[in-house]
């Protein structure tokens, strides 16, 4: 555990039902002025998230460590479900404010979740969270602003539509935010400004365009972060192919979506997701990754399950298991990439298995699973082969691979309906056994 752990400063703890108290006192003021002054709900809701993606900018002169943010973060959150509640939803009611908007949207949990990840990750380069959360604050607001007010040209998402304008002024304000902060808070090249912002508003408009369900409030912030942390000071030649790279790969998937059975929206959902692994770790890490995509298509077609948001289900747990193991290994100071594709090899597993075992399924189909197995096994192996040495500090890779595939085929051909409801999150789940363990049992043993 690093030391920036155990810094607690009881001032700062007080400090976080203040903050909390100042975030209901501007709900109560906002939804005082609605009335007043018939505020729209869209222009409610962005109130209160520039303000408090603006109040958040302020955290690293307030906070010295990540706990009192943490605990300022899980208190948030608590409020937040509290005002999901059909009560405090009411016309009138507290969450009213949030929750008037006619889609669903879990926008405000995404947001406090990616302040915690941000705060966690600032460690010296201030633009790496000032850049990110000023995106998430500013640009999508004036998405949201200029779609509503001006869109016309519209194109579905699962939960609505959104529009070209919105996109188009996410972009312009990204990149213009992203040039004034590198230049400001960075020693950067000036050619590399003017690249990498342009790179980081296409990737963000990208993912603030796929996004659905206020998703957008947690990728396009930790998507900004990963890639400024890992090319802020990479060449402008490397830039420009990293750039044609991810045009390469939206275009291929957009073009494939017919033959795979998805929509366009979900190709390119998939494709940013794995073009974000190949560009902030080794690509091979991207791998089992793209091999539980294609178990998850796989295991649409033949065994949809009960899912109304499938896609959705497997990007929000997929990204979660990624931050999850990223934030474990810096908070143990250790590598946990290793873990990382355990997790995806096993749910790849698990989507294979259930596809197997849908309902009459002959015995041949059971069986085709095995060479699954094996093969899974084999790139996990292959992967560790090339891996270095110190990600191994709990111990050999070999056992720990074998007996994670084995687990998960085991649960999905055992189990096959439990995993009818809430498919991806379960199978993560699952999947996340033997890397637990293996965590807690390094932790006795020491």
């Amino acid at each position: 555990m690093t030391d920036k752990w155990l810094i607690i400063n009881p001032w700062e703890i007080a400090l976080v039902p203040v903050v909390i108290a100042a975030i209901l006192g501007l709900m109560a003021s906002v939804r005082f002025c609605a009335g007043r002054f018939g505020i729209a709900p869209e222009l409610q809701r962005k109130i209160i998230h520039v303000a408090v993606g603006a109040s958040s900018l302020f955290f690293p002169l307030i906070f010295s460590s990540p706990l009192p943010v943490f605990i300022l973060i899980a208190c948030a959150l608590a409020v937040m479900f509290k005002l999901r509640g059909k009560k405090a939803r009411a016309s009138g009611g507290m969450g009213s404010v949030l929750h008037q908007v006619d889609r669903p949207s879990y926008g405000e949990i995404y947001l406090a979740l990616s302040v915690a990840f941000l705060f966690f990750r600032l460690d010296g380069q201030a633009v790496l969270y000032v850049l990110p959360l000023l995106v998430v604050t500013l640009s999508d607001t004036a998405s949201a602003l200029i779609g509503t007010a001006y869109g016309r040209m519209r194109f579905a998402v699962p939960d609505g539509t959104k529009s070209i304008e919105g996109v188009i002024a996410f972009f312009v304000v990204t990149w213009i935010c992203g040039m004034i902060l590198l230049l400001l808070m960075s020693d950067t090249g000036r050619m590399n400004v003017i690249i990498l912002s342009f790179l980081i508003a296409a990737f963000c408009a990208t993912l603030e365009a796929d996004s659905w369900r206020g998703l957008d409030n947690l990728l396009v912030p930790v998507g900004a972060h990963l890639l400024l942390e890992r090319h802020l000071y990479t060449g402008p030649e490397i830039l420009l192919g990293i750039a044609a790279i991810f045009t390469v790969a939206v275009l291929i998937a957009v073009n494939c979506a017919k033959y795979v059975g998805l929509t366009k929206h979900a190709v390119r959902s998939y494709a940013v997701m794995l073009f974000l692994l190949v560009t902030f770790t080794n690509g091979i890490n991207a791998i089992l990754p793209a091999a539980a995509i294609l178990a998850h298509i796989y295991v649409r077609k033949y065994n949809p399950g009960r899912s109304r948001t499938p896609e959705l289900d497997f990007l929000a747990a997929g990204t979660a298991c990624g931050l999850i193991w990223l934030l474990i290994g810096e908070a143990l100071g250790q590598t946990t990439i290793t873990f990382f594709n355990l997790s995806f090899a096993g749910v790849a597993m698990i989507f294979v298995t259930l596809a197997a075992r849908r309902d009459g399924a002959s015995w041949w189909a059971h069986i085709s699973v095995l060479p699954v197995a094996a093969l899974l096994f084999g790139i996990c192996a292959g992967i560790a082969y090339f891996t270095p040495a110190h990600a191994f500090w709990y111990g050999g890779a070999i056992p720990p691979i074998a007996v994670s595939i084995g687990l998960c085929m085991a649960a999905a051909f055992i189990r096959p309906r439990w995993f009818t409801d809430w498919r991806s999150p379960k199978a993560f789940g699952v999947a996340f056994l033997v890397p637990t363990i293996l965590l807690v049992a390094d932790g006795v043993m020491l």
